[in-house]
């Protein structure tokens, strides 16, 4: 049996059950499940002694010198938080990297008839990698359009995986929303989306390989570009006034600086001194659509319109329809996504 269809794993996260990670807050930064609370046995300086020890010493020691660290207050007030978090969450499971002393301990401290998960996080990890790597693909209709054509805010109306959403980026030189995932947490999210849509229809919003740091799963990405595609078709008038509303309204002057200097060399030289002079001069006046217009303008016409334009010319008959947002809409309906 493939790990994909692993019966055990495929009903903790589909069921999404409440989930206890007890390695240290680092180790959760570098890559997290989903549905999981972190709640360390060991903080990130105490795994730090205990690791050398262990490398210096052997296990006997590394294991004493843990009890010894966590002890007393320290110890109770972590088996407190273990207990509060599965009396509000019953159906809580625990884990540690491997399923081993962390989380055997951390059950024996909490009895409440706790077991942890066998093979811990390797063994989860491994279940989301074959999600990426083995599982079948869903079929899929991608959503593509200029930029400003609110392609995110469309497939909210339809079953879909948000992309930008789990990455936290919206994919442009402008896309920063703020700290963004990790990349192995990002995949785990992604990972579990492709389980919920198993054997469904759903759309998804045409995305570059990269969204700021993180990287769509390649076997997915080369899925997703050579799936069908629709095509909403927006006045330029009008994604002038939707970039302003959803990026630069209630935006500071230097993230907009910031942003442009990524993409200056594309722009070339002229057209970067003049966008970025018309962008000082509109952030120095009153909020208005009307003082952003003339760049957000020049930026749509001088570097993504022809980046959209090139890609789209490419993709031929895997375009099935081009339009306005209703006809697409009434489209996707009749295809039952």
């Amino acid at each position: 049996m493939s790990l994909w269809n692993d019966p055990e794993l495929r009903n903790i996260f589909l069921k999404r059950t409440p989930l206890i990670d007890v390695r240290s807050p680092g180790e959760f930064l570098e890559g997290s499940i989903p549905f999981s609370q972190n709640l360390p046995i060991m903080n990130d300086e105490e795994r730090v002694l205990i690791g050398t020890c262990y490398k210096e010493h052997g296990q006997a020691a590394a294991i004493k010198l843990g009890h010894e660290l966590v002890s007393g207050a320290i110890k109770e007030e972590r088996i407190e938080l273990w207990r509060k978090y599965i009396r509000e969450n019953p159906e809580t499971e625990v884990f540690c990297f491997r399923g081993g002393l962390r989380s055997q301990i951390t059950c024996e401290w909490i009895g409440m008839n706790k077991k942890p998960i066998q093979g811990g996080y390797k063994r989860l990890r491994r279940f989301f990698l074959s999600w990426l790597d083995e599982a079948p693909l869903p079929d899929l209709i991608r959503i593509g359009g200029p930029t400003g054509s609110r392609k995110t805010d469309f497939i909210q109306r339809f079953e879909n995986i948000d992309i930008e959403k789990l990455a936290n980026h919206r994919g442009s030189a402008f896309g920063n929303l703020g700290p963004q995932p990790s990349q192995i947490t990002f995949e785990n999210n992604f990972a579990l989306e492709l389980m919920k849509f198993e054997n469904q229809k759903f759309v998804v919003e045409d995305e570059s390989a990269t969204l700021g740091k993180i990287a769509v799963p390649r076997r997915f990405f080369h899925h997703m570009r050579n799936s069908p595609m629709v095509v909403l078709e927006v006045p330029l008038e009008k994604r002038v006034e939707n970039i302003f509303e959803l990026y630069v309204k209630g935006s500071r002057e230097v993230f907009f600086l910031s942003s442009l200097e990524k993409i200056k060399k594309s722009l070339g030289g002229v057209n970067y001194e003049r966008i970025k002079a018309e962008m000082k001069e509109a952030f120095s006046s009153v909020e208005e659509l009307s003082n952003h217009s003339g760049w957000i303008t020049s930026l749509l016409k001088d570097y993504y319109d022809p980046i959209y334009l090139r890609d789209i010319n490419r993709q031929g008959e895997k375009i099935l329809l081009r339009g306005p947002e209703e006809v697409l809409a009434e489209f996707l309906r009749s295809r039952k996504v």
